[in-house]
């Protein structure tokens, strides 16, 4: 049974903007603030810029194969079973874990109103045996209304995007009416505007929450199969959700420092504390007295990570049905209940998630992790496109990318640049998960008793490669426990080099199309 294409352009862009819009808004203001100061206004936009650099080759490849589980699908086109199934393993790993971050951040400020919920651990707040049942109706909940297939799904996410826009715009609109200071953003006392340097400004995009905030725009290709119009409605839903958000995500930055009362940044933007800080907005709200917009704000904190959940549960069911149809995971995966879902995927990533809860019970152990994965996932989209170009001229390309060439290797330097701004900590996480997924091919060619390795690896040897010296790099980085041996601006060269000999490698040969 098919997918049924029942989702309309307006209900692409909308789910592109609902997934975008989750928890982030509700953190990732104060995270970026204490990494970049008032310049982490400059993390949102240029993380924003970057992310539509990579966005746009994917616009030309989900225009052009509008199908389900569009990464994979795309990997598996252009370079074969080995990278497509590296590339849907880390997909596969990260979106898994979104419900599981998006109903942290609602048991985050439930707790406010359910004691119990949470336990404090290093500073740190994490689940109790009774946060984790809640936790567990929470994303069952999320099951269930995707049960109801891909037009419930447009429908239903329409309006809870709507929701959700209302709140982070009020918001925007009070703090910068009712409680703006200027100075906050050239306070000489704490560094001025950019206390921490660009080395700061860059670092809050992937530790302050800004990249997992726009990361949520590839839920649009996972659900490519089942929409209206995909040559049209691809690329409008990609670039447009994209550009809504970066200046949504701005101004709720200016208006976040604005609000700040100075004494909360006198010690440094790195030691920034105020009352109620763990709700960001809700702390500075109520600090002006505004108690019945705290109780909205709160109410957006259910509803804003539920609908990000929500698109995550149907767009992840996708990556396992796609992982299934090229044979990496069961075939009985891939079968589809009468409204056109993937029911029994969509169950198996729902016992997942809730394991994820023992060892990542925090919503910020799990957000680094997942940003690096989902980045990594990325770079088949630059490599993708040049690729196909090359081997399916006849492809037709509703929308076509000018100087594709130049472009992709652009956004694959900017993946490859995300992914070391991570740190090494993490960096060293992602490599062990890549190496399980080896490990998980290698069985699955054993088991298949084919030569599918073999055959294979000669053509993807370069991740090998690739895989190592990004690793090498972020280690004796400036990043996230590296030794600093790469001196911070050096770090650009390197990661150029690394670019250009991996791009070159694995694009080689004469593009019919650019």
């Amino acid at each position: 049974m098919a997918f049924q294409r029942t989702i309309s352009p307006i209900g692409l862009l909308l789910a592109g903007i609902g997934s975008i819009i989750g928890s982030g808004w509700l953190f990732g203001p104060l995270f970026a603030a204490q990494i970049a100061g008032p310049a982490a206004v400059l993390s949102w936009i240029i993380g924003g810029l970057l992310m539509i650099v990579i966005a746009l080759t994917f616009a030309e490849l989900g225009s052009a194969f509008p199908v389900a589980g569009g990464m994979i699908q795309f990997a598996q086109y252009s370079h074969g079973p080995l990278v497509s199934f590296m590339i849907g393993w880390m997909v596969w790993i990260s979106s898994v874990a979104v419900a599981p971050v998006e109903t942290l951040g609602i048991i985050q400020y439930l707790a406010n109103y359910i004691p119990g919920l949470l336990t404090s651990v290093q500073n740190t707040h994490v689940l109790t045996n009774t946060g984790m049942c809640v936790a567990a109706v929470i994303m069952f909940l999320m099951c269930i209304l995707n049960f109801y297939g891909a037009r419930f799904f447009s429908r239903s996410n329409s309006i809870i995007t709507a929701i959700k826009l209302i709140v982070p715009l009020l918001t925007i609109v009070i703090l910068m009416s009712l409680s703006f200071n200027s100075g906050n953003f050239h306070d000489a006392n704490s560094g001025g505007f950019a206390p921490f340097g660009w080395h700061g400004i860059v670092a809050a995009l992937p530790l302050g929450g800004v990249i997992y905030s726009f990361i949520g725009s590839n839920t649009v290709l996972q659900l490519a199969g089942e929409t209206k119009n995909p040559q049209r409605s691809i690329p409008l839903a990609l670039i447009g959700s994209m550009v809504f958000c970066i200046i949504l995500y701005a101004f709720l930055q200016i208006a976040f420092v604005g609000a700040i009362s100075p004494t909360s940044f006198a010690e440094g933007w790195n030691k920034l504390r105020f009352a109620g800080d763990t709700g960001p907005f809700s702390g500075l709200v109520a600090a002006l007295g505004l108690s019945w917009f705290v109780i909205i704000i709160y109410a957006d904190a259910m509803i804003s990570p539920f609908g990000t959940g929500f698109v995550f549960t149907a767009s992840t069911a996708r990556i396992g049905y796609g992982l299934s149809q090229i044979g990496f995971m069961p075939k009985a995966l891939a079968k589809l209940t009468s409204h056109g879902i993937p029911l029994r995927a969509i169950m198996v990533n729902y016992v997942i998630g809730l394991l994820l809860f023992l060892p990542f019970p925090a919503w910020q152990k799990l957000v680094s992790f997942i940003i690096s994965c989902f980045i990594l996932s990325y770079i088949i989209g630059p490599i993708a496109l040049v690729g196909l170009r090359k081997t399916k001229p006849e492809a037709h390309r509703p929308f076509f990318l000018p100087y594709a060439t130049f472009i992709s290797c652009l956004a694959f330097y900017i993946c490859n640049l995300l992914i070391f701004w991570t740190g090494w900590h993490t960096v060293s996480k992602m490599m062990i998960a890549l190496s399980i997924g080896l490990i998980f091919f290698a069985i699955h060619c054993i088991r298949e008793k084919n030569n599918l390795w073999r055959n294979e690896w000669r053509g993807a040897w370069w991740l090998l490669p690739y895989f190592g010296l990004l690793t090498l790099i972020s280690y004796f980085g400036t990043f996230g426990g590296g030794k600093e041996v790469i001196s911070f601006g050096m770090d650009f060269f390197v990661i150029g080099l690394l670019t250009i000999g991996i791009f070159c490698f694995v694009t080689k040969g004469k593009n019919k199309l650019s």
